[in-house]
């Protein structure tokens, strides 16, 4: 019995040794790739950069850990982002995907000129998936975040409950006006607005929920610009599809979904189907802070009732045809707002 509970201890020893090895080796390795893919990303014109980069995580695998990461890229978005701290994780039976979290506050700039926008993030719980394909390049980013703070241009914060996105790049061999090419989705519970948004000032700053589901067709292509990048995709008959819309704010209820693309002029153009319940209540809270008039409020939801009852959709729901073209939002075929050109420059 002692000569077997011997055997096993001197195997068991063999084997933290050859894994410690491995595991060291490993994560040697890891640096170099790094190091290797800051070089090709540098020569795409991505700059990334950290304060301290350190592999841990012995025996079940492999943590980066990165303080003070830094990206910045040079091209048509002139994208930067930059964060306390980033811990991504790894485990020997799954090396296609990476566990990252963000923790600390993250700032992220987007454009140049007229066009920047810059954003300041901190979360509570502010976690991501990379899964990659077998020739490393993404396949898929997951972020779940919840406790989320964001804030853009440097105004007061909007509160998140919790937060979902995802994002899917396509790369189809020859890429035309019906491919897809990417697909993203956002979902987003418990919004509370920093303040009140003018014109829906009745609604309040409680947003229950709000999703949005696409796809975007059409060869996505780099330009000197982003403005140009943008009217590529559109010559070549890019669209976007919405696959669904939705926004539960207050008593209203809104779903979306259709086709949206841009004219010649950079203005949205498309079609799609509303569909709307708790109008009235919306139209009565609308009403009483003076958004809208009495007689505007009772026409509207005169219509709406008539369309509800003649649409044969769901018992207090209404759908309706909306249409941009021409520069104007059309709504069951009545123009109600203009549409201005999209700035691109």
């Amino acid at each position: 019995m002692k000569r077997h509970a011997k055997h096993a201890a001197y195997a068991a020893a063999a084997i933290v040794f050859v894994w410690s090895v491995a595991w060291m080796f490993a994560a040697q390795r890891i640096v170099q790739r790094v190091d290797a893919w800051r070089t090709e990303q540098a020569a795409s014109g991505v700059k990334l950069d950290w304060d301290q980069f350190d592999v841990k995580g012995w025996p079940f695998g492999w943590r980066v850990d990165v303080r003070g990461p830094r990206a910045a890229g040079a091209g048509p978005a002139a994208w930067t982002w930059s964060g306390e701290r980033l811990v991504a994780r790894a485990v020997p039976w799954n090396l296609a995907e990476l566990r990252v979290t963000l923790p600390g506050a993250h700032r992220a700039s987007f454009g140049a000129g007229d066009l920047a926008t810059r954003i300041d993030a901190r979360a509570a719980k502010p976690d991501a998936i990379f899964a990659f394909e077998p020739t490393g390049k993404l396949a898929r980013l997951d972020l779940a975040f919840e406790a989320l703070e964001v804030a853009v241009d440097g105004g007061k914060p909007i509160a998140v409950r919790k937060l979902d996105f995802a994002l899917a790049p396509h790369r189809p061999a020859r890429a035309d006006h019906t491919s897809d090419v990417l697909d993203a989705s956002l979902r987003a519970l418990g919004v509370r607005l920093a303040e009140p948004v003018p014109a829906l000032a009745a609604f309040g700053t409680d947003i229950a929920r709000a999703e949005l589901v696409l796809e975007v067709r059409g060869p996505l292509s780099p330009g000197a610009s982003f403005g140009a990048a943008v009217r590529a995709w559109r010559d070549a008959g890019g669209t976007i599809e919405i696959k669904t819309g939705a926004l539960d704010w207050a008593a209203l209820r809104l779903g979306v979904e259709g086709t949206l693309a841009l004219d010649e002029r950079d203005r949205p153009l498309g079609a799609g189907t509303v569909r709307l319940a708790g109008w009235s209540e919306a139209l009565d809270a609308l009403q009483a802070a003076r958004a809208i008039e009495p007689a505007p409020a009772a026409l509207l939801k005169v219509a709406l009732n008539f369309l509800a009852r003649t649409g044969g959709g769901e018992a207090g729901t209404v759908r309706v045809p909306m249409a941009a073209q021409d520069g104007r939002l059309v709504v069951h075929r009545v123009p109600v707002a203009p549409l201005p050109a999209l700035r691109l420059d």
